[in-house]
């Protein structure tokens, strides 16, 4: 019930302070505060990576399955969130004046938060949706840990913001407790992937023992024959390996440097507007962005389509009598079921196809991801420090601590708790001395 209470308490403070004036003489006594303005910018901090983490737990079982692409999941996620800004913006206003002032609105300000968007948005989310891709949530989350310090530096030079002794001590926990949960998370994956590769060389080996049997099974035969495949083909995979890791880390850096510039443009140049009219130019433009190059890509297609059925319709009036090549793409026609798979995924630029309740489902997270998190993250980043907001933002990995035994059973390890003790600790440390 307290969880709820606050919960509620600062959901009051984002949506109704923002119709208040605000002038630097008298803000205490113009805003609403459930506590006070840092103690709200802790809470709503900590929620953002919750709304955060549950998201990612519905894409990474819808959206996964969909084969849908990194730019088509952006650009879905914008576009959908963009809608319930705008509802927010007519309801609520576009900035704490309640009307679009012409000193908030200025075009410096929109200007740099449109660069905001290409950054963060744009450019990093498609830069941390790949790394996803690549590398997996547990490596992505481990990079993301260099975040806060990132937005320390930054918030020093350009915002003088000045970080207390205690607080680089908090960050540093926080980001040491992050990093073992994340770690320990990866181990067993990896630990479970090595006893599956473990199982099938001990079924290679007894296979290839009765192989010298007569009248073997022939179950046994295509047993023998897919560990034999694996086997054989063990001698590529750490080449491909290395490269693939090497390529995600170096989007999921690039993801970090280019968010964290944008949360830093975000709190200079988004001041005075409201969290629903920030994210609405940010998410909008981006949105838009990715529509259009989603629709030049489908006139590029169909005119090159057009061009090659012109072309195979005049050689077949020249060649007539004579067998003639078909211009069509044999790529799909194969006999494997892995190959058939991969074929029907999706264009890069084209929304996967999916049932009402699997739109439904990864809308769901779309509300969670993109809605609710940025407006929280948004808040909390003009209440308190740029290195305690996204310092605060970080804790996703406890939140999947937490949530992974309600949704796949899994029960913490020790380490889990002791990394998840160390980030509670300097969570504490934070939200103490860190504004």
């Amino acid at each position: 019930m307290i969880g709820v209470s606050i919960f509620c308490s600062v959901i009051y403070d984002i949506v109704y302070n923002t119709h208040e004036s605000i002038h630097n003489s008298d803000i205490l006594s113009m805003v609403i505060t459930v506590f006070s303005p840092t103690a709200d910018g802790v809470i709503a901090a900590l929620l953002a990576p919750l709304f955060m983490t549950m998201g990612f737990f519905i894409w990474d079982v819808r959206w996964t399955s969909s084969g849908g692409s990194a730019f088509a999941l952006n650009m879905y996620k914008c576009l959908s969130a963009s809608i319930g800004f705008i509802i927010m913006c007519f309801i609520r206003g576009f900035s704490n004046m309640g009307t679009i002032s012409a000193d908030v609105f200025t075009t410096s300000n929109i200007g740099y938060l449109l660069l905001s968007s290409t950054l963060g948005i744009i450019v990093g989310d498609l830069l941390w949706l790949e790394a996803l891709r690549l590398i997996g949530a547990k490596h992505v989350i481990v990079i993301d840990s260099i975040k806060p310090f990132a937005a320390a530096i930054l918030g020093r030079i350009f915002l003088q913001e000045n970080i207390k002794p205690p607080t680089w001590g908090g960050m540093i926990l926080t980001v040491l407790g992050v990093g073992v949960v994340s770690w320990e998370e990866q181990s067993k994956a990896s630990r479970s992937k090595g006893d599956a590769e473990n199982e099938c060389d001990d079924t290679h080996a007894e296979h290839k023992i009765e192989s010298n049997r007569p009248n073997n099974d022939p179950d046994d035969i295509e047993t023998k024959q897919i560990c034999s495949q694996n086997t054989d083909n063990t001698s590529s995979i750490p080449d491909d390996e290395r490269n693939r890791y090497w390529r995600g880390y170096t989007c999921a850096i690039f993801n970090v440097l280019a968010d964290s510039f944008g949360s830093l443009l975000t709190k200079q140049h988004g001041i005075g507007m409201t969290t629903w009219a920030i994210n609405l130019l940010r998410f909008g433009f981006a949105g838009i962005i990715l529509l259009l190059v989603s629709l030049t890509m489908r006139l590029h297609v169909y005119y090159r389509s057009s061009r090659q059925e012109r072309h195979s319709d005049s050689t077949k009036s020249e060649s007539k009598g004579t067998e003639t090549t078909l211009h069509i793409d044999k790529s799909c026609i194969t006999l494997t079921a892995p190959a058939q798979k991969q074929c029907r995924r999706p264009l890069w630029y084209r929304l996967p196809s999916l049932k009402l309740k699997g739109w439904i489902q990864i809308t769901a997270g779309v509300a969670l991801v993109t809605f609710l998190c940025p407006a929280f993250e948004k808040f909390a980043l003009f209440q308190i420090t740029l290195a305690l907001a996204i310092s605060l933002s970080s804790v996703g990995p406890l939140y999947g601590l937490l949530l992974e035994v309600p949704f796949k059973g899994k029960r913490p390890t020790i380490w889990g708790c002791l990394g998840a003790c160390l980030a509670i600790a300097g969570v504490v440390v934070l939200s103490v001395f860190g504004n």
